[in-house]
């Protein structure tokens, strides 16, 4: 349904603007690229985020709708969609830990050689990771809900 493909971009695009949006200010105000760059990839990440759950819903809407209805044709996109939705998430996490593990190896690097520079740009690698990760984690988090919510209490 590509209704909820263009309501999850929308919704992705938006929250990473603000999100990405308030972070760069907070780089505007402390005059620094370092935290402006995190605000970039915030929000690129987010937006990326609300599309592929976008994707998600409407493949599985578009499974559940093709089963009921026995629109053979209809579960096959939605298969599609959820297929491409699962592999650019693994990819793009791939990716990331790809990042974290090459930055990792230039802060070790670094130490062994006593390349100051090198530690410094490692570890401002690994610390821009663990901001968007935060933050994008964060975004998901607070859509879901504080944790335990789903559960009733018992007394």
């Amino acid at each position: 349904m590509d209704l909820l493909k263009g309501i999850g971009k929308l919704a992705g695009d938006f929250t990473g603007r603000v999100l990405g949006g308030t972070v760069r200010v907070a780089g505007e105000l402390v005059h620094s690229d370092y935290i402006k760059e995190i605000g970039n990839d915030v929000e690129r990440v987010t937006a990326k985020t609300g599309e592929l759950a976008g994707q998600a819903a409407s493949g599985v809407w578009d499974v559940g709708a093709g089963l009921i209805t026995a629109d053979k044709q209809q579960a096959k996109a939605g298969f599609d969609d959820l297929g491409d939705a699962v592999t650019t998430t693994v990819r793009g996490a791939g990716q990331g830990i790809e990042y974290v593990v090459d930055s990792g190896k230039d802060v070790v690097t670094g130490i062994k050689e006593n390349d100051k520079q090198l530690i410094k740009d490692g570890a401002k690698k690994l610390g821009k990771a663990a901001a968007v990760s935060i933050i994008a984690v964060g975004v998901i988090d607070i859509v879901d809900g504080p944790d335990g919510m789903d559960t009733p209490e018992t007394t």
